[in-house]
Protein backbone atom coordinates (compact mmCIF):
# COMPACT_ATOMS: atom_id res chain seq x y z
CA UNK A 1 0.00 0.00 0.00
CA UNK A 2 1.35 3.44 -0.82
CA UNK A 3 0.63 6.68 1.06
CA UNK A 4 -2.10 7.80 -1.38
CA UNK A 5 -3.94 4.48 -0.93
CA UNK A 6 -3.58 4.73 2.85
CA UNK A 7 -5.07 8.24 2.80
CA UNK A 8 -8.05 7.05 0.77
CA UNK A 9 -8.60 4.15 3.18
CA UNK A 10 -8.32 6.46 6.20
CA UNK A 11 -11.05 8.64 4.70
CA UNK A 12 -13.43 5.69 5.07
CA UNK A 13 -12.72 5.37 8.80
CA UNK A 14 -14.27 7.12 11.80
CA UNK A 15 -12.62 10.54 11.63
CA UNK A 16 -12.90 11.05 15.40
CA UNK A 17 -11.23 7.74 16.31
CA UNK A 18 -7.90 7.81 18.17
CA UNK A 19 -5.05 6.33 16.12
CA UNK A 20 -2.88 3.85 17.98
CA UNK A 21 0.29 2.00 17.01
CA UNK A 22 2.43 -0.67 18.62
CA UNK A 23 5.30 0.52 20.77
CA UNK A 24 7.88 -2.20 21.42
CA UNK A 25 10.48 -2.04 24.13
CA UNK A 26 12.91 -4.16 26.08
CA UNK A 27 11.85 -5.25 29.55
CA UNK A 28 13.91 -6.90 32.26
CA UNK A 29 12.29 -9.57 34.39
CA UNK A 30 13.97 -12.12 36.61
CA UNK A 31 17.40 -11.35 35.23
CA UNK A 32 16.30 -11.83 31.63
CA UNK A 33 15.63 -9.24 28.96
CA UNK A 34 12.80 -9.68 26.52
CA UNK A 35 10.91 -7.55 24.04
CA UNK A 36 7.29 -6.68 24.69
CA UNK A 37 4.88 -4.21 23.16
CA UNK A 38 1.90 -2.09 24.00
CA UNK A 39 -0.60 0.01 22.11
CA UNK A 40 0.05 3.75 22.38
CA UNK A 41 -1.48 6.82 20.80
CA UNK A 42 0.19 7.68 17.49
CA UNK A 43 2.67 10.54 17.66
CA UNK A 44 4.18 11.42 14.24
CA UNK A 45 7.41 12.61 15.88
CA UNK A 46 7.95 9.28 17.65
CA UNK A 47 6.10 6.79 15.46
CA UNK A 48 6.80 7.70 11.83
CA UNK A 49 10.03 6.95 10.02
CA UNK A 50 10.51 7.81 6.34
CA UNK A 51 13.42 6.33 4.42
CA UNK A 52 14.34 7.16 0.83
CA UNK A 53 17.02 5.01 -0.79
CA UNK A 54 16.67 6.51 -4.28
CA UNK A 55 20.08 7.48 -5.61
CA UNK A 56 21.91 5.99 -2.62
CA UNK A 57 25.26 4.92 -4.07
CA UNK A 58 25.74 2.32 -1.35
CA UNK A 59 22.55 0.39 -2.23
CA UNK A 60 23.10 -1.95 -5.15
CA UNK A 61 20.42 -3.01 -7.71
CA UNK A 62 20.28 -6.59 -6.38
CA UNK A 63 19.41 -5.44 -2.84
CA UNK A 64 15.74 -5.37 -1.77
CA UNK A 65 15.83 -1.71 -0.70
CA UNK A 66 17.27 -0.49 -4.04
CA UNK A 67 15.33 2.65 -5.10
CA UNK A 68 12.86 1.99 -2.26
CA UNK A 69 10.88 4.65 -0.43
CA UNK A 70 9.23 3.55 2.78
CA UNK A 71 7.08 5.08 5.50
CA UNK A 72 7.16 2.96 8.67
CA UNK A 73 4.50 3.63 11.32
CA UNK A 74 5.03 2.44 14.87
CA UNK A 75 8.37 1.63 16.45
CA UNK A 76 10.40 -1.32 17.58
CA UNK A 77 12.68 -2.03 20.51
CA UNK A 78 15.82 -1.73 18.43
CA UNK A 79 14.91 1.52 16.71
CA UNK A 80 12.16 3.26 18.65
Amino acid sequence: MNVAELIEWLKTQDQEAIVEVLHSYEKNWGGSTYITSERVEFNPTKHADYMDFRGNRFVKPHEPWYEKRELFLGDDAGNG
